[in-house]
């Protein structure tokens, strides 16, 4: 039986459980750290992501700066591409081998609450710095496991971008009512889309017999998540919950969850202050959902990586201030916390600009440190390491 309530009170659990400081009893907050510049640039940064081979980070910029490719072993910018362009900066990606980097703009306001939005994107190749593609007005944009395409979702349609003759080669409609997000499967088989629950999905469930006022609030406020075959499009499931506003898929690279972040409606939220953003698991094999879920306060789409060894979860969230979380990956429970708001204010002078609140992570080699962006630095903060992990 479908029901959204179990994965509601767990997270309502998981931040009762953090704002009364009921988390795990090992829980430190703040502990050794680092800050240092990428490169003499005074830009603020607004994306980061770490390259498959884990020698490089990939650092987007705000008011058109440019993007940097940084050597993580000698902590030297070997790149700079002029792409992107944007005032707001972009969150980026890389492809899975490494060849492509996909940038998405970004705003500083959240411009669409409740809706479904539309932003560009472009696709640049890793060791040229040439945009091979750039995508306009779409809900989203992911490049194929085998780099061969970028699959965008454009209203109910699937466009396949051929990258290498950057021309349309098919285009696949959704025969659901798709939203803002889609993922592929590392194997490249199965693309999961968030979807509006159908007439048919919601006939099928079976607390909706009696509960016309449930199905009418569930049908407006709720979303899901429909797996499809890449070859064919045909239907595989969609998976046994409902989920808030999704806004972003992601598939983990080992295939085994699908990372799904959702932010309830404001007419729908449960929050008396501050903004509710959650990132639900779902099984990626068996492809039903769990009972895990990662909760945040961020003020923006909070970032969030699983460390490599698939022990931990990092999420941005926020206090009083920017704040990293690390949770036990199995529990849920937030074993380290850093708070990032009693450095605000600090090396002004020395034009050491703070974070405009957007934090981007990754966790190292090792899973013993996090880099985070930092205004216009970058934090290096090495975890706390006790029996937990």
């Amino acid at each position: 039986m479908r029901n959204y309530l179990p994965k509601t009170i767990s997270g309502l659990i998981l931040i009762a459980c953090i704002s009364s400081g009921m988390v795990a009893d090992g829980q430190t907050i703040n502990a050794e750290y680092e800050k240092f510049h990428a490169s003499d640039d005074l830009y603020i940064q607004s994306g980061m992501a770490m390259s498959p081979d884990m020698q490089f980070m990939a650092i987007a910029g705000t008011q058109s700066f440019p993007l940097s490719v940084f050597d993580i072993s000698n902590r030297k910018v070997i790149k700079q591409f002029d792409v992107g362009n944007w005032y707001a900066g972009s969150r980026v990606s890389w492809s899975a081998a490494g060849r492509y980097l996909l940038l998405q703009q970004l705003f500083y306001l959240d411009f669409a609450k409740n809706k479904d939005r539309e932003v560009n994107f472009e696709i640049v190749d890793a060791q040229s710095g040439q945009r091979v593609l750039r995508l306009e007005k779409y809900h989203d944009v992911k490049i194929s496991p085998d780099e061969k395409y970028a699959v965008a979702l454009n209203g109910n349609a699937l466009e396949f971008w051929n990258l290498g003759s950057r021309q349309k080669d098919r285009t696949m409609n959704i025969p659901g009512n798709a939203t803002n997000s889609l993922a592929m499967s590392p194997d490249g088989q199965y693309i999961a889309v968030s979807e509006r629950p159908g007439d048919d999905f919601l006939n099928s469930d079976p607390q909706f017999r009696k509960n016309k006022k449930g199905r009418k609030f569930t049908q407006k406020y709720k979303q899901v998540v429909t797996v499809y075959r890449a070859a064919g499009f045909s239907k595989v499931t969609t998976i046994n919950e409902y989920y808030d506003n999704i806004y972003r898929l992601e598939w983990s690279s080992d295939g085994r969850f699908i990372f799904c972040l959702n932010i309830p409606h404001t007419k729908a939220t449960t929050a008396v202050s501050g903004r509710q953003n959650f990132i639900s698991v779902i099984d990626g094999a068996t492809l039903e959902p769990t009972r895990t879920v990662f909760p945040s306060n961020s003020n923006f789409e909070p970032d969030f990586r699983m460390s490599h060894n698939g022990r931990l979860m990092g999420v941005v969230s926020w206090g009083k201030f920017p704040e990293l979380r690390v949770h036990d990956f199995e529990t849920g429970v937030v074993l380290h916390r850093f708070e990032m708001g009693s450095r605000l204010m600090e090396g002004i002078r020395k034009l050491e600009f703070p974070s405009d609140g957007r934090v981007f992570i990754e966790f190292m080699p090792g899973d013993k440190s996090i880099l985070a962006t930092f205004g216009n630095q970058l934090l290096l903060w090495n975890i706390p390491q006790d029996e937990q992990q």
